[in-house]
């Protein structure tokens, strides 16, 4: 019998071929898992880079394909709509995970129970965000997975440049979920770097 898939991987892409293979490669190959990349209309190889990695790589990969930029609330939203994992996480095309750490919060921490699940960040410089009960509601980046029937309806508001994802953190906060934190380092924010969304302004 197939194993259930368990977690859904969501990222969105936009002109990403400098780094969104290293983003892919680093992802553990497992049975309970889907990885969900949407092309937001990439004007460089991003889609042929794509393609190649859900041709060969023998992971379960769905791609969404858009001729047209439309946002990366967009993106995520559409990612979240074909969801089939029991959680979700996002993931920035131009970041990445720790394989080990992954593996280890999935197969100990996700119990179907707990709403959101926190992990801690690092960025370029050994900087680590650390997520806790102290500053949780707070915490509206790439900090945590949601399990994905809390999340129910809501979803991303279109249209916002910097910060889009703190409107969606906040209605969940409302909700008054059943958190876990891991204090476990398991996203590397790839951060200081020219060029990216958040040196010109965006806000993790």
């Amino acid at each position: 019998m197939e194993k259930k898939i368990k977690v859904s991987i969501i990222i969105p892409c936009w002109n990403s071929e400098k780094w969104v293979l290293d983003c892919l490669k680093n992802i553990p190959k497992r049975d309970d898992i889907e990885i969900i990349c949407i092309n937001d209309g990439s004007t460089d190889r991003t889609i042929g880079y794509l393609t190649n990695f859900e041709k060969y790589s023998k992971q379960n990969v769905k791609i969404i394909d858009y001729k047209e930029n439309k946002g990366v609330s967009y993106a995520r939203n559409q990612g979240i709509d074909v969801a089939d994992g029991e959680y979700i996480i996002m993931l920035d095309s131009d970041d990445y995970i720790y394989p080990k750490v992954f593996n280890n919060i999935v197969d100990n921490y996700l119990d179907g129970e707990n709403d959101m699940v926190f992990y801690d960040m690092e960025n370029n410089v050994k900087y680590v965000f650390k997520s806790d009960q102290n500053n949780y509601q707070c915490k509206y980046g790439n900090f945590k997975f949601i399990r994905r029937e809390f999340l129910g309806d809501l979803r991303y508001t279109v249209g916002k440049q910097y910060a889009e994802d703190k409107e969606l953190h906040l209605k969940l906060m409302e909700k008054y979920p059943l958190c876990y934190f891991t204090h476990k380092i398991m996203y590397h924010y790839n951060y200081p770097r020219k060029g990216s969304l958040s040196a010109i302004g965006e806000n993790r």
